[in-house]
């Protein structure tokens, strides 16, 4: 029995879809279903317009296992292979792979080469990067001979596979060697994946990077990361840099095709505005966080010997749709603020002829289009915390808030996120400050139910024997939502208790600047997300600042880092809309902005080791 086969090339198929690990399998679906034996009818089957229209049996996963149980052996791998291939396109991960398990490797022969890269595509989309790697790595594959598509598939999947291993260079070389095999088209979407690549590679690293490179175009493309990383702050310095590169590299890959984040420079730089509005409140119980706000954003312009004007607006009292309207007249091109939540809601629901950068977040849906959203909103850490824990394949929580406000609103945040993953709450708590955690820990993890069983059993044998309580063995990690007193007065207890093989996370909220080292030293273990403000000294600006202010280095230190932020950020917004996997390296984190004009906020991740935090790049 045969199958036709009809496959229709649809040119204007977007690049970053030609270029996804995933369309690869699709290929490999046709090829199975080459060998495929079936009794079917052939009938037309069309798919969504990114995926190749077949003509070929309409079985499912299903009826393909039922016919491989059927079959013989051969038969019942090329079968259960297609199976597999079918979930995987019906985004059913778990199922691929547990088809995939009823085919050992040992018995693979004719289909070795699809049997390895659905394995692996299966293992970088379940996050599993060294499992992908050895199916990439088989002595069977590498001895193949495969064609052109083949070569590009098994090269970008193991520079996906490098890249969650974080080996960012070498995941960057696999994009650099299939680079002569593709498109025009897919080298400019393969340019920005090798640039946004190798800027996760710490700015410091990249410069010993390139001057230890063996080959000129790797060479040439650290160099080129080296140089956006040093002057992202500085559009003006960064284009004139970029010529010179150029120049230096006339005949780069890089050169003859940009990436689409430096090809927009020229634009950047001959828009930015020349009189920018800080809406802020200077006066009353905000005035402090505002004066910060402020003083940071202008230092950076100092630092920057940055030309812009800025013209300043109390929002202490009045309303704030005012100001914006004679923000308006006055001629400014762009406004940053305001801060109250209250005012960024109104400035959301109205109309505005200049953008506006606000520095909190609404809860509407629906915004002003020239509104951008910045701020420290919890719900970034939050967040944070989840993917962590989630990636590093944790299950079952057990959370510790406040009995706060605060308390409450962040749990709820984190529960909704976590459960959305499908991960699994087994008990939570709310506290509040007191002398002694001691009993609440000792209940949370049942201990006390131990030592209960304990005294009953010596009762009903009449005699004492030795005995050690143990706890409660269904949790995989702590989540505390806590300030470092709580969290002094917590984490030992739940040493104490038996829980110190349980990973404790935390967020910001647990690090203060200037803990004493006998202080922090009840913190050990913790792990917590910080903005790079409180961890790091990220730049010359930073320094400047906490050399100048002491409360810089306090409890308002995060709202400086805000207006030095603020200020690096406004240039780029239009570049970071564009282009969404575009980020900037600020003191508040890793910035990106999402489809709704909301800025994002990848924090940095530290321990508490020996009294200090220490975060992970130092460890």
């Amino acid at each position: 029995m045969s199958v036709s086969l009809k496959v229709v090339h649809d040119d204007t198929r977007n690049k970053a879809v030609q270029l996804n690990p995933g369309w690869m399998i699709r290929t490999i679906t046709v090829i199975f279903i080459l060998v495929l034996a079936g009794c079917t009818p052939p009938v037309q089957q069309t798919r969504e317009s990114e995926d190749i229209p077949v003509t070929g049996p309409t079985l499912t996963v299903s009826e393909l296992l039922r016919q491989a149980d059927l079959a013989d052996a051969d038969e019942a791998i090329s079968l259960r292979l297609a199976a597999a291939v079918l979930a995987f396109e019906n985004n059913n991960a778990g199922q691929t792979q547990q088809i995939l398990n009823l085919i050992p490797r040992r018995d693979v022969t004719v289909n070795i080469v699809e049997y390895l890269l659905l394995s692996a595509q299966v293992a970088v989309t379940n996050n599993l990067p060294a499992a992908a790697l050895t199916f990439l790595n088989d002595k069977q594959l590498l001895s193949s001979t495969l064609n052109r598509d083949l070569q590009i598939k098994t090269g970008l999947l193991r520079s996906e596979a490098y890249r969650l291993n974080r080996s960012f260079i070498a995941s960057v070389r696999e994009r650099i060697y299939l680079d002569p095999l593709l498109t025009e088209m897919e080298q400019a979407d393969n340019h920005d994946k090798i640039f946004e690549t190798l800027l996760n590679v710490p700015a410091k690293s990249l410069g010993v990077q390139a001057n230890e490179a063996i080959t000129n175009e790797l060479k040439g493309w650290l160099t080129l990361a080296a140089m956006t990383r040093q002057y992202q702050n500085n559009p003006d310095r960064q284009f004139q840099e970029l010529n010179n590169w150029k120049k230096a590299w006339p005949q780069h890959p890089a050169s003859v095709i940009l990436p689409r984040s430096l090809a927009m420079l020229s634009d950047i730089v001959s828009d930015l505005p020349s009189t920018v509005a800080l809406i802020l409140p200077f006066q009353g119980p905000n005035g402090s966080i505002g004066r910060a706000i402020r003083d940071g954003f202008l230092a950076a312009r100092y630092v920057q010997q940055g030309s812009v004007s800025v013209i300043m607006y109390d929002a202490s009292s009045g309303d704030v749709v005012d100001l914006v309207r004679q923000a308006e007249l006055d001629g400014v091109e762009l406004i940053v603020g305001p801060l109250a939540k209250d005012d960024v809601m109104q400035v959301a629901s109205a109309t505005s002829e200049v953008p506006i950068l606000a520095l909190n977040r609404t809860v509407d849906t629906i915004l002003n289009p020239g509104l951008y959203q910045f701020g420290l909103a919890p719900e970034d850490e939050i967040r944070q915390v989840v993917r962590q824990v989630h990636s590093e394949g944790l299950q079952n929580a057990l959370v510790i808030f406040q009995d706060s406000e605060w308390g409450e609103r962040n749990f709820l945040e984190f529960r909704t996120a976590w459960e959305a993953l499908g991960g699994n709450i087994v008990d939570s708590v709310a506290f509040s400050s007191q002398r002694d955690y001691s009993g609440m820990i000792k209940t949370l993890l049942k201990v006390d139910r131990s030592e209960l069983r304990s005294a009953e059993l010596q009762k009903t044998l009449y005699r004492d024997f030795k005995f050690i309580p143990h706890r409660r063995q269904d949790i995989d990690f702590v989540f505390l939502l806590a300030d470092p007193d709580q969290a002094r007065g917590i984490n030992p207890a739940l040493e104490r208790y038996y829980a110190e093989d349980v990973p404790v996370y935390a967020t910001s909220h647990v690090h203060e600047f200037g803990q004493p080292w006998i202080e922090a030293i009840d913190l050990n273990r913790i792990r917590f997300c910080d903005i790079p403000w409180k961890l790091i000294s990220s730049d010359n600006t930073q320094t400047r600042i906490q050399s100048a202010w002491s409360t810089a280095q306090g409890q308002l230190g995060p709202f400086f880092a805000l207006g030095v932020d603020a200020y690096r950020l406004y240039p780029r917004l239009q570049q970071l809309k564009l282009i969404p996997s575009n980020r900037l390296f600020g003191t508040t984190g890793v910035l990106r902005l999402n489809s709704g004009n909301v800025v994002e906020r990848e924090l940095m991740w530290a321990q508490f080791r020996d009294g200090s935090p220490v975060t992970d790049v130092q460890q």
